[in-house]
C-alpha cells in the first residue's frame, strides 16, 4: 500500500444519539458526511501547503481510506455533558501545523481554551510561529439516548 500526502483538509463537528454508544458515534459520522468511509487515525501533524475546505468534496467513494485526526466523547447518563474539541494551529506561509484533540464532560468554552493551550505549547516546544488558530467543538447533553460528540479533521489526497 502506498500513501499520498494529503493536499486538502476540512474540520467537521457533530453530535448525535443512537441506541448504543457505538451507534451514536456512527450517527455523528453520518451527520458529518463521513459515515461511509474508513477513517485512518492520525497523530497531530498537518502537512505543508494543505488547502482548508469549507465543505466536503463531492463523490467520496464508499469505503475510501481517509486520514483523520478526531476527538470523541460519549455518555449514556441523562444530563451528562459530552464535549469533543480539536484545535488547529497553522504556521506562516503554508508550512504545516499541528492539531490537538480534547474530550470530556466540560463546557465548549473550556474545551476550546484547553485545545488552544495545547496548540500553543506544541508550537512553543518546536520553536514554531503560530500564525493562525481555529477550533471545532461539538457539545451536547444526554437526554434519552446514548449521545456522542465528535470533532474531526479529515484529510484528502486529492
Amino acid at each position: 500500500m502506498s500513501w499520498t500526502t494529503p493536499t486538502k483538509a476540512i474540520l467537521l463537528t457533530a453530535t448525535a444519539t443512537g441506541g448504543t454508544p457505538l451507534n451514536a458515534f456512527d450517527n455523528a459520522l453520518l451527520e458529518m458526511g463521513i459515515g461511509n468511509v474508513n477513517l485512518v487515525r492520525l497523530s497531530s501533524v498537518i502537512p505543508a501547503h494543505v488547502e482548508w475546505l469549507e465543505r466536503l468534496p463531492e463523490g467520496i467513494p464508499v469505503g475510501m481510506l481517509l486520514p483523520t485526526v478526531y476527538a470523541e466523547a460519549g455518555a449514556t447518563e441523562a444530563g451528562a455533558p459530552v464535549t469533543a474539541a480539536l484545535g488547529v494551529g497553522l504556521r506562516p506561509d503554508g508550512a504545516g501545523g499541528l492539531i490537538y484533540e480534547y474530550s470530556g464532560p466540560v463546557t465548549p468554552e473550556e474545551a476550546e481554551r484547553t485545545v488552544r493551550a495545547m496548540v500553543e505549547e506544541g508550537f512553543a516546544r518546536r520553536g514554531w510561529v503560530l500564525e493562525r488558530f481555529f477550533a471545532g467543538v461539538a457539545h451536547a447533553r444526554v437526554e434519552d439516548w446514548p449521545t456522542a460528540a465528535l470533532a474531526a479533521v479529515v484529510m484528502f489526497p486529492y
